[in-house]
């Protein structure tokens, strides 16, 4: 269970953070959206960088040092949120723990395939840790803000001090060049379909806990939406994503992330949007569950292919912020930012079913 252990701690934690950021930063250190837009953009550029960079080392140096040194540097930079008392303290700070997520992901995901791990499993773990450390933090808040990253920051200790006793496991050395083209061009449909969901939906994530916020939530309401949606997800991907070829997983992902945004359009009230959550958590089951069996099935270099995977979804979480900021300031509010993610989607279901509807040399790896 120690491999578990690691990804829901390290779950707990992200989601810990990222829950409660836009929330400090504008209702108690008095930053305005757009400033929330440029501190989650950071954020993702940051870890873009990092995971392309730490993913190829996991692959060439080893999963276990790389996901030991990942979590090391998470649990001390996401500490330092406590010191954070100005916005530009702030941007600082999430520029660090941007860097630090993206260095550990890829490495333990191909620990996971290489220990025989089933991937729906493996990321059914995460989102159970989703769950746990939004209502966790989202309890802690409750008596001060900075309570929850405190938590992130103990979630992140917990699961390094797992990561020191985690078995050597057999794997494949891989010599990956250090820009990695066959990588990239095999996993191309995959790749361009979850960028081009992912940063529409990261449009919606940016301002997600101010909308929620502005429907009434308050800051365990908030937690409650958060982990109804990541029990969802630990739901479907241990009930049905292990049963299901990886190309039609990715496929249901896309048209339930289309179905899922446009219900937001209509929720007055935190309450309406808490039963959406339960088709979300089966959307993202579908779609990362889906990419991760991708990856690691089709791809011997899988720390490599599973860190570009953490690098695609790194950089959608740079563009959506700018596309967030730009739908704000033409129609400001939320709806722009939705129909725009449910048309996104689409078009990334398109993309994906145009991409792999001829055979490959690999069509029967997953």
């Amino acid at each position: 269970m120690k491999t578990e252990t690691v990804q829901l701690m390290a779950g707990a934690a992200v989601l810990s953070a990222f829950t409660y950021t836009p929330i400090l930063a504008r209702d108690y250190l008095g930053a305005d959206e757009l400033f929330v837009t440029l501190l989650v953009g950071a954020y993702a550029t940051a870890s873009f960088i990092s995971s392309y960079i730490f993913g190829r080392a996991g692959d060439i140096y080893g999963r276990r040092i790389v996901l030991r040194l990942g979590l090391l540097v998470a649990s001390v930079t996401f500490a330092l949120v406590l010191v954070a008392t100005s916005p530009i303290i702030l941007f600082v700070v999430r520029v660090t723990n941007g860097f630090a997520i993206g260095m550990y992901p890829g490495a333990l995901a191909a620990y996971a395939y290489d220990s025989k791990m089933k991937m729906g499993r493996f990321a059914s773990f995460g989102a159970l840790g989703w769950a746990a450390g939004t209502l966790i933090a989202g309890f802690a808040a409750s008596f001060d803000i900075y309570f929850a990253f405190a938590i992130s920051s103990l979630f992140f200790m917990f699961a390094f001090f797992t990561a020191l006793s985690l078995p050597k496991v057999d794997r494949v050395r891989v010599a990956v060049p250090l820009f990695p083209v066959e990588t990239l061009k095999r996993n191309a449909p995959l790749y361009a379909a979850v960028f081009i969901r992912h940063s529409s939906a990261f449009a919606i994530w940016t301002l997600w806990p101010l909308f929620l916020a502005d429907l009434g939530g308050d800051l365990v309401m908030i937690g409650i939406v958060q982990a109804a949606n990541s029990l969802s997800q630990v739901v479907f991907m241990v009930s049905i994503t292990d049963r299901i070829e990886c190309r039609r997983l990715v496929s249901m992902g896309l048209i339930a992330s289309a179905v899922t945004f446009l219900w937001f359009m209509f929720a007055t009230e935190i309450i309406e949007i808490l039963p959406s959550q339960i088709l979300l958590g089966f959307s993202w089951a579908c779609l990362y569950v889906g990419a991760l069996k991708y990856v690691t099935e089709m791809n011997i270099e899988r720390s490599t292919a599973s860190g570009l995977l953490s690098s695609v979804m790194s950089i959608a979480g740079v563009f959506g912020p700018i596309y967030a900021s730009i739908l704000y300031a033409i129609w400001p509010g939320y709806h722009a930012i939705i129909l725009f993610a449910v048309g996104m989607s689409l078009l990334a279901f398109v993309v994906f079913q145009l991409a792999t509807r001829r055979p490959t040399a690999n069509d029967g790896a997953c």
